[in-house]
């Protein structure tokens, strides 16, 4: 009996260990899902900022503001607060234009005090938990009027042609500039986020100044813009500004595609539909399987009568990528709002400017009612 009583105890004393090394192990996995599954409370990181330009004539201008932000949850929100030196205030949201970098216009207006003004700057941001930041990322400096003479001024700064294809091209920069002392110099800056060009405005009349210049070509994959500002300098440094636009260079169009599309039937007929009645009819469309073939991108748009319509798509149509081999349905809607013969024309437009007249003829009669 005794015996036995030892080994009962025993066997006692071994259930209790493994049960205390499973209650460790499940402790230790609570704690480390907990872990798991702790809310990032970190805040998000501003590693650098930059204002351009960092100050200005009494005139005002544009002061452009970038800052380069981090955070592992991702960024919702970044607005940048401006306090002015003389009790203003105002606030304007940034928006990403590329990786971690937002951008945003601030436009300082004119300093008719003798006195400079500042314009302290704070970036705000919150992430997509909600977790807050903010920062003083500098100040811009607006300078004073000058009291004893008048500053120069800028009319009709203009420049054309303001749309240039991908492969860019000359504009023609001008304005008219006249001070009550002298003007010394008319010059125009062309800016981009990666700087800015100064072009000299050479004088054709007493008044009136222009120049050319050539915008470089686009190497995409986006548009390229170009902001133009017309500035005149007086003989005493005094300055005055205009915005004359801004110039747009389309991107290259992408590289072709060797996929081929086919889009059936070649034409579709509604028939006769009563007039506030609809019908509905597919489109096919199909990337051939070929070998060596690649994705194609186009958009499935109509022209004719607005009777015809694309169920459910936006006005500009449906854009959409085919595979090889994959195909795709498109709806069309007849709804006739008045008696008699109506057309259309489905017109398939690849990105590439590839297989052009890709289309297929749209008709239906509107029937009165009886």
């Amino acid at each position: 009996m005794t015996r036995s009583l030892a080994v009962g105890l025993g066997r006692i004393r071994m259930l209790a260990v493994l049960l205390g090394l499973a209650g460790a192990v499940l402790l230790v996995a609570d704690r480390a899902a907990a872990e798991e599954t702790e809310p990032d409370t970190t805040p998000p990181a501003i590693v650098a900022a930059e204002l351009s330009p960092g100050s200005l004539p009494y005139e005002g201008g544009n002061v452009q503001i970038r800052v380069e932000i981090v955070d592992p949850s991702g960024v919702q929100m970044v607005s940048a607060q401006i306090y002015g030196s003389d009790g203003s205030y105002q606030a304007i949201q940034l928006f990403e234009g590329y990786k971690d970098n937002y951008f945003g216009t601030l436009e300082v207006p004119a300093n008719y005090s003798d006195s400079p003004m500042s314009y302290g700057i704070e970036v705000q941001v919150y992430d997509t938990l909600n977790n807050y930041n903010a920062g003083s990322i500098g100040e811009v400096q607006v300078e004073g009027q000058p009291q004893f003479d008048e500053a120069p001024y800028v009319s009709e700064p203009t420049v054309w042609p303001q749309f240039l294809p991908a492969e860019g091209g000359t504009v023609t920069i001008s304005a008219d500039a006249s001070d009550n002392r002298s003007i010394s110099a008319v010059y125009a800056t062309v800016s981009t986020l990666a700087g800015s060009t100064e072009v000299p405005l050479q004088p054709v009349s007493s008044s009136h100044f222009e120049s050319s210049f050539e915008v470089p070509a686009n190497a995409g994959p986006l548009a390229a813009e170009y902001m133009v500002e017309v500035v005149a300098e007086d003989d005493i440094g005094q300055q005055a500004r205009g915005i004359a636009g801004t110039i747009t260079v389309e991107p290259p169009p992408p590289a072709p595609s060797s996929g081929q599309l086919e889009i059936w039937p070649a034409d579709r007929s509604f028939g006769a539909i009563a007039v506030g009645r609809k019908a509905q009819r597919q489109v096919f469309i199909r990337n051939l399987p070929r070998r060596g073939g690649e994705p194609v991108a186009a958009t499935a748009r109509l022209a004719g009568s607005p009777a015809f319509s694309l169920a459910g798509a936006p006005a500009e149509g449906i854009h959409f990528v085919l595979a090889p081999g994959q195909k795709r349905a498109v709806l069309v809607e007849f709804r006739p709002t008045t008696a008699g013969p109506h057309s259309a024309t489905l017109e398939i437009l690849r990105d590439d400017g590839a297989q052009p007249g890709l289309a297929v003829a749209l008709s239906g009669r509107g029937q009165g009612r009886r």
